[in-house]
């Protein structure tokens, strides 16, 4: 009120003093200063500072009144804020406690599963190393066993005069197993195609009738005993290939034998002589049941022999070993019988026989007395060593002259690396008895009483793979000799044509 009042008296003051003015701005002779007037005016002035100063403070407090206001809002909404927090936080850690149990559970079972994987590793690893035993143990087996074998595809014509030319692809498969049983003992068998009952001289298999299947069969199956602390003693028993030295002339190549050897080798030390070696062996080839022949035999055919060997160096290039073999043939005539009841195929007879149908017989008995020298010859050039194989067979108990035969074999170049070549010629002269025609090389003309050449070259391709040509030249020796082989038509006192075996292979081994 007091500043209500004090505003009012400064107003009629004001008006008072402009009342004044107007009438000394009228009448200038009366106008002069008045100390109350100009003491009114300071207080005036002094009053209008206060005014604005009021004004200031007024202005400041509501200022400071909306600032309150807003401090005010703001803490009430941060208070909503923090209740709706705190409930927040309650909620949160309400379920971290749900989370921590399901965790804490979590963990239990983690904790199980891991004890049951840390078993289920150790029985899994106790596995393991019970099979990588048995692995290795099986590894240990078959590692002393070897795969082995061959394929040769063959394109062979045949051509001779007064006879149809001949055209012809044959197959020779041949696979087995080979390998040691243990230190002393090793063994295997090999299967090959061929016709499988009745032909012991050939694997091949024509390629014909119509598609159908060809017949495999057994071609060898033996077991050899061979000592570690006797290296010097081999045992062999089954069907084996030939322990002793041969050639094309007394047994086939593809011609496995059936029966027992015995073998005694022993290396020397001596500038010439490098080895002496003695093979005996006791072969079956036809087995006869119900015989009453009060012997162990009985009327069983077979092959008693043996065959000594020693090996030679003549210097530092020629190496030879010479050989000498005998073996007494008994009960032979079941075998021309077999031929002549067609339960034998193969090699023809050219033997002589007495006799017709099934009572044929040999005219000769058969005892082998052969005679090798297998020598090799190093020429200087690595790739072409130079070897020639000589056989002279004899049977002392032939029925005639016909008794003799020879075999001579020339071999320059090896097959040993990739591309080498290697050239062959062979010789050959067979008289009529000299040897059982049923069981020698089925490549040539005929088995006994001919006279045959053979030239052959042969290319390593690749280690693996062998491309040869081989051609068969061959003549019957003596046509007017019974069993003679003769083309029909031939003139007589016409000599035998030449029969031309043409040979192209090509043979992949594994």
């Amino acid at each position: 009120m007091f500043l209500c009042g004090r505003i009012l008296t400064c107003s009629v003051l004001l008006l008072a003093a402009g009342a004044g003015s107007a009438n000394a701005a009228a009448h200038p002779q009366k106008n002069k200063p008045d100390p109350a007037v100009a003491q009114l005016q300071d207080e005036m002035q002094s009053l209008r500072q206060v005014v604005t100063a009021q004004q200031d403070t007024i202005r400041e407090l509501r200022e400071a009144v909306r600032r309150l206001e807003e401090t005010n809002g703001k803490v009430a909404s941060t208070a909503g804020g923090a209740a709706s927090n705190a409930d927040r936080a309650v909620g949160e850690a309400q379920s971290a406690q749900q989370a921590a149990a399901l965790a804490q559970k979590a963990a239990d079972h983690a904790e199980f599963s891991a004890s049951e994987a840390k078993t289920a590793t150790a029985l899994q690893k106790d596995d393991f190393i019970a099979g990588r035993k048995r692995i290795d143990g099986l590894e240990g087996v078959l590692g002393r066993f070897r795969l082995g074998g061959d394929v040769r595809l063959r394109f062979e014509p045949i051509l001779q005069d007064l006879t149809p030319d001949r055209f012809r692809t044959r197959l020779r498969v041949r696979f087995g197993v080979e390998g040691k049983l243990n230190e002393d003992v090793m063994g295997g068998f090999y299967l090959a195609t061929g016709t499988v009952n009745d032909d012991p001289v050939s694997t091949n298999q024509t390629l014909t009738q119509f598609f159908t299947r060809k017949p495999i069969g057994l071609d060898r199956g033996w077991i050899t005993y061979r000592p570690a602390a006797a290296k010097w003693l081999q045992l062999t028993g089954g069907k084996f290939q030939t322990t002793w030295q041969r050639t094309s002339l007394t047994i086939d190549p593809d011609l496995n034998p059936e029966g027992f050897s015995e073998k005694v080798s022993f290396d020397l030390k001596n500038n010439v002589f490098r080895n002496v070696s003695f093979t005996g062996v006791q072969l079956t080839f036809n087995e006869v049941a119900g015989s009453n022949i009060p012997v162990v035999l009985g009327n069983d055919s077979w092959v008693f022999g043996g065959q000594g060997s020693v090996a030679l160096s003549l210097g530092k290039r020629v190496n030879t070993t010479l050989s000498g073999t005998g073996l007494n043939w008994r009960n032979t005539d079941a075998i021309v019988q077999a031929i002549v009841a067609k339960t034998l195929a193969g090699n023809r007879n050219t033997n002589a026989t007495i006799g017709s149908g099934a009572s044929t017989v040999y005219a000769s008995k058969f005892l082998y007395a052969d005679f090798m020298a297998d020598t090799t010859v190093l020429t200087g050039a690595e790739r072409w060593p130079l070897r020639l194989v000589l056989d002279f067979v004899t049977n002392p108990r032939a029925a005639s002259s016909q008794r003799d035969g020879f075999w001579g074999e020339a071999f320059l170049g090896r097959l040993q690396d990739r591309s080498d070549l290697q050239m062959s010629y062979a010789f050959g002269r067979i008289e009529q008895d000299a040897v059982i025609a049923a069981f020698n090389e089925s490549e040539l003309r005929a088995p006994t009483n001919i006279l045959q050449h053979k030239v052959a070259v042969a290319w390593l391709a690749q280690k693996n793979t062998t491309v040869s040509f081989t051609g068969w030249f061959g003549r019957t020796l003596n046509r007017n000799l019974q069993n003679a082989a003769l083309p029909p038509g031939v003139a007589p006192g016409e000599q035998d044509p030449y029969v031309k075996r043409l040979q192209m292979d090509v043979i992949y081994k594994f």
